[in-house]
């Protein structure tokens, strides 16, 4: 697989001392928490080290990266941090492109950005790389992303002042790709997709990502804006309660947490979820003239009971719960293995970042 592709989209690398105590941190800021998982390699494998979640109260994300870090147990400035961007103002593309040098695309690619990315050229950081090194017909997959720089320089900022110099920052759905390279489903084995695609449908708090591999690569990124928090507002609305109150109600679920009303705010919202991702599905299918074979589900909003039997049922395919957890072994000295488990489908990105270090 391509360096991109494993060591991430390396907007900001720094030179970085070599960590001697402890291993690679992957650290994925969200709207709704922070999440840190510190993994180390086995010959078998991966260990979890140490993991910690923290909410975000409010808009506080400093004080939640703070507190992830004293759970932690660790300096940040003492090991090897990787962070990401995501959401709008980072753009994926794929781009069919003659086949040349990685050296001759970088010199093609500065000079053609702009017609691949609505962004002033000064206003971004751009990379690319290629996906099919051995692909036929004198053509190329070429896998182009930009983030732009007020972002990057806002991560850069908040992380700077808690102290904490990243290793390196990429885009989140990249991670998450990598970790579904590393540890996709029992069902989503290459043996079992050969010649299919798998649809990663990631429910984040403010916007759900959709991944579409196939043969190991993604083929196809996407961001829709609605998510967990959409969820949250509309049941607010409808039940005439708070939104932290409407939270809860969703996490207990329509059973427990609130009967007719909690299970019609998370299917509207999730109607409007499954429309885009319906059109991606045609739009792909159509242009790479691939079958769908299965959907993966994971995300913030993922382990709102109910949602996964509600997605389910919008599609006549194969839909697996996704928690990248399940595949790691967990150190003796690790507390709290039912909190991580469950917890699970919410760190695909953290967990992915962590192993970028090891690629």
């Amino acid at each position: 697989m391509h360096r991109i592709f494993e060591t991430y989209l390396q907007l900001i690398k720094k030179v970085f001392l070599s960590p001697k105590e402890t291993e690679a941190i992957g650290l994925d800021i969200g709207a709704s928490a922070c999440r840190a998982i510190e993994l180390r390699r086995r010959q078998d494998g991966f260990e979890v080290v140490r993991w910690a979640v923290e909410p975000v109260n409010g808009t506080d994300e400093k004080a939640a990266l703070v507190r992830v870090f004293e759970k932690l147990g660790v300096v940040p400035r003492s090991c090897a941090v990787l962070a990401s961007v995501s959401g709008k103002g980072t753009l994926i593309r794929y781009i069919d492109m003659p086949r040349m040098s990685a050296s001759d695309l970088r010199k093609a690619f500065a000079m053609e950005a702009d017609k691949y990315f609505p962004f002033p050229r000064e206003t971004v950081h751009i990379d690319c790389c290629i996906l099919d090194p051995k692909g036929k017909d004198k053509r190329m997959t070429v896998l182009a992303a930009a983030v732009k720089k007020d972002i990057v320089e806002a991560r850069l900022k908040l992380l700077k002042e808690c102290g904490i110099e990243p290793a390196a920052i990429t885009i989140a759905s990249v991670a998450v790709g990598n970790v579904f390279k590393r540890f996709p489903p029992a069902t989503c084995a290459p043996a079992d997709t050969a010649g299919k695609a798998v649809a990663i449908v990631d429910i984040g708090e403010t916007f759900t990502t959709l991944i579409i591999m196939a043969d190991g690569m993604p083929k196809f990124t996407r961001d829709i804006f609605i998510g967990a928090a959409d969820m949250a507002k509309n049941l607010s609305n409808i039940a005439g309660v708070p939104v932290a109150q409407a939270r809860a109600l969703l996490a207990a679920g329509p059973v427990a947490g609130g009967g007719p009303e909690v299970a019609r705010s998370i299917e509207t919202v999730l109607a409007n979820i499954i429309a885009e991702v319906r059109l991606s599905f045609d739009y792909f299918s159509t242009e790479k003239n691939l079958a769908i074979a299965r959907i993966c589900l994971t995300g913030e909003a993922a382990q709102i009971p109910g949602l996964e039997a509600g997605v389910a049922g919008h599609f006549d395919m194969p839909l697996v719960a996704w928690n990248p957890v399940e595949r790691l072994h967990v150190g003796a000295q690790v507390g709290n293995r039912e909190g991580l488990a469950a917890e699970g489908r919410r760190m695909a990105t953290a967990l992915g970042l962590a192993l970028g270090e090891y690629d």
